[in-house]
């Protein structure tokens, strides 16, 4: 197994329904695009908050925030509130074009407003046009919400208004640098790389620069899947300890990219150069490399050496044989695994025991099944099947 934390358990919520009614009883209940139609002939702003009523930011959005009283009738007097929550479970009588048409319904919002971030509060005019939007709603109390909403009405600090202010004075680093966090909120992507490049082209100001730079190219890497940006800017770094430093950190955070996104031959490839870089072939790395080979790739002779080499250094490390383990069952190596995972459990930590036990207990039993399998075949009639 990998020297790092398990997988990050799914947000669960204790809400269950069979029918179309929301997880949890939001105050708003019209869907958004009937609450935009509804604007077009009342005049007053949709007010849509894009919602999954099953995860803790929605929940603490409608539980802590929107249930102030107070706030739900400034909001109903301001606006045509509505919902779009992806956690909505429909009868189970409905068809499938009605099922087709309330995901179309749901995805719209995001699609048409490009929305990136739940819960979003967004702002969207009688002319179906964005006005702003609220990212990470949750974090604000009932008068912060009310506030911001307030200034939003008034056009004050909105997406449009510190555009203006920006390009009445293009010098001000800070009002670039906040654009460019709205911007990124908002899913602008383009925006963002433009005002990052001019960052990004600062001679005067060679920290800022370098950051920007970084963002630049990572946003591109993210987005685009374009690892030139990148690249070049890992060679414009120096040798010096702090330059060093980050050319490690952009490494490994390269190497989480490629895992996210499964890209083994670029998985290998970084996990080679960290190593040429650091000058180092550490055992916690080895044992990674070794582990993401056997789960996700064929070449178990490569992951056997790398396993074996990292044992070498380090020898009284569970992880190591739980992998090692790992690759011996992809083998069909059973009996070599079996041994392995009780040399892991030999030297676990009281707490980890359990895990280790009950992964002996599973290739035990993969072996009777092999076992028993062949016996099977062995004894079945020639020519038959």
């Amino acid at each position: 197994m990998p020297n790092q934390t398990g997988p990050t358990k799914q947000l669960t919520g204790p809400y269950s329904s069979t029918t179309p009614k929301l997880h949890f009883e939001f105050p708003f209940q019209m869907m958004w695009d009937d609450a935009v139609l509804l604007s077009a002939r009342t005049g007053k702003p949709a007010l849509a908050f894009d919602l999954d009523l099953v995860t803790d930011p929605s929940i603490k959005l409608a539980k802590e925030v929107i249930a102030s009283k107070q706030l739900q009738a400034f909001i109903r007097s301001h606006f045509e509130p509505a919902m779009n929550d992806f956690a909505v479970d429909p009868p189970s009588i409905v068809g499938l074009d009605s099922l087709r048409n309330l995901g179309w319904r749901l995805t719209g919002l995001e699609k048409d407003y490009m929305i990136s971030v739940r819960p979003s509060v967004i702002v969207i005019g009688p002319n179906k046009k964005e006005i702003d939007r609220i990212v990470f709603p949750e974090k604000l109390d009932a008068s912060q919400l009310e506030a911001r909403l307030k200034d939003i009405l008034a056009g004050r600090n909105t997406i449009g208004s510190e555009d203006t202010a920006f390009w009445r004075d293009t010098t001000s680093v800070e009002k670039r640098e906040h654009l460019i966090t709205m911007f990124e909120e908002r899913s602008k992507y383009d925006s963002v790389l433009y005002h990052l490049s001019v960052l990004a082209a600062r001679k005067d100001m060679p920290e800022l620069a370098k950051t920007s730079a970084l963002r630049y190219a990572w946003l591109r890497l993210q987005v685009e899947g374009k690892t030139a940006p990148i690249e070049h800017f890992i060679s414009t770094l120096g040798r010096d300890p702090k330059d060093s430093s980050l050319h490690y950190e952009i490494l490994q955070r390269l190497l989480d990219h490629f895992k996210h996104y499964k890209m083994n031959d670029s998985i290998s490839s970084m996990y080679e150069r960290i190593m040429a870089f650091t000058g180092q072939r550490d055992p916690d790395l080895l044992n990674d490399y070794a582990w993401q080979i056997g789960n996700y790739s064929k070449d178990m002779d490569h992951a056997y050496a790398l396993i074996n080499e990292a044992i070498s250094k380090k020898a009284h490390d569970p992880d190591y044989y739980d992998t090692r383990a790992l690759i011996d069952g992809r083998m069909q190596r059973y009996d070599a695994a079996i041994l392995d995972e009780d040399t892991a459990l030999h030297y676990a930590e009281p707490n980890d025991r359990s895990y280790f036990e009950g992964q002996l207990r599973d290739y035990k039993m993969l072996k009777a099944d092999v076992e028993k399998a062949e016996a099977e075949r062995v004894k079945k009639p020639m020519g038959k099947k």
